[in-house]
């Protein structure tokens, strides 16, 4: 009776955490932005260092053999698979997030410098030469451009940490539903 209880209870949150996790690693392949592609969570790698290694190798007969206990080690390993996750999605998204900084205020100095230009006028509101030139059509869609390249990539980085924010939050749930579901095989 007991096993059968244990079965129960691992096959219905294996479906329940199976289904929410598929639907996830299919999002986030069909949501990435390929530009950013080597920076996302590698989530299946992550989901592949939840599951120990068979105790019996799998055959026609038994496809899918009971796995060996998770352990201390598996833990460990785990954990540094996982933080070295958090380390390369955090770089990518500082290193982003600087450049997005640094293109604003640059950005911010033009549209100043053009602000300014525009509000000198001379007597007879002819051009001026030089760099005093009263600015051109050119000039407003050039600044109209960058601020559109820098919205875009605010967009973007937004969109990656939204997806790698899912990504860790849906590993940890399976890594500690797995690790729940042990601590109550073992009570029962």
């Amino acid at each position: 009776m007991q096993h059968e209880v244990r079965r129960s209870l691992r096959s219905r949150l294996a479906k329940r955490l199976c289904s929410s996790t598929d639907r996830f690693g299919h999002q986030l392949k069909s949501s990435l932005i390929k530009d950013y592609y080597y920076s996302y969570i590698a989530y299946d790698d992550l989901k592949a260092g939840l599951k120990t290694p068979y105790e019996t190798e799998p055959t026609t007969g038994n496809p899918n053999p009971k796995r060996r206990e998770w352990n201390e080690d598996d833990e460990q390993r785990f954990i540094r698979q996982l933080e070295q996750e958090l380390d390369k999605v955090f770089t990518f998204q500082h290193v982003k997030s600087d450049d997005i900084v640094r293109r604003i205020a640059a950005s911010e100095k033009e549209v100043n410098e053009v602000i300014s230009r525009s509000q000198q006028q001379n007597g007879d509101s002819a051009q001026r030469v030089g760099h005093d030139e009263l600015p051109t059509e050119d000039d407003f869609m050039l600044l109209e451009e960058d601020l559109s390249d820098i919205i875009a990539d605010v967009h973007d980085l937004a969109k990656f940490t939204q997806l790698n924010y899912t990504g860790f939050q849906k590993i940890i749930k399976k890594h500690d539903v797995g690790l729940m579901a042990s601590v109550v095989e073992l009570q029962l």
